[in-house]
């Protein structure tokens, strides 16, 4: 523990912030793009610019929030960049596959509906929605990272879900 009169350095801070937060960051820009080494380098750069602006931090209970927005930002500037690059997009990649596979399993088949549909999300939904669903943040979290209010956040994050729900029903597998 620290002692009280004692302010944390910068590097104290950073290693703390790297310590709790290097797992949930790296899974969720994982959760966005396809490589293990992309979700690598994206997760590098955010603690890269967090290093960098770590003195705009004032308050640590907002740490969560201002990371997830920073990895926010560099998935989106990746995505851009590979876009430019002319990469094939993930959901056609899935639909593909799906297309190609006369017999497939059920589960896996549902899972795969699953990654299309939210790959057919817009981004701002699609960020949302997997803030929620997968990192647990709360509204009033998602709505701090994304510059937003606690309810836009939650009309959001339920029409992704009926969405994803929706073309899960639609595209029943028999």
């Amino acid at each position: 523990m620290f002692n009280i009169l004692k302010r944390p350095s910068s590097n104290e801070k950073f290693t703390r912030l790297v310590d709790e937060y290097r797992e949930p960051i790296y899974r969720f820009i994982r959760g966005r793009v396809d490589s293990h080494d992309d979700a690598a380098d994206i997760s590098q750069e955010v603690f890269i610019r967090a290093y960098q602006s770590l003195d705009k931090l004032r308050d640590e209970s907002a740490a969560r929030a201002w990371l997830y927005r920073i990895a926010h930002n560099e998935i989106i500037r990746f995505v851009q960049d590979r876009d430019r690059a002319n990469i094939e997009p993930i959901a056609d990649t899935v639909q593909s596959t799906l297309a190609d596979t006369a017999q497939v399993d059920y589960d896996r088949a549902v899972q795969e509906l699953f990654k299309t549909a939210l790959n057919q999300l817009s981004e701002r939904r699609r960020t949302v929605f997997e803030l929620r669903y997968y990192q647990e943040l709360s509204f009033k979290e998602i709505a701090e990272i994304l510059d937003s209010n606690e309810a836009t956040m939650k009309v959001t994050y339920h029409q992704a879900k009926s969405f994803i729900t929706e073309y899960i029903l639609e595209h029943n597998i028999e």
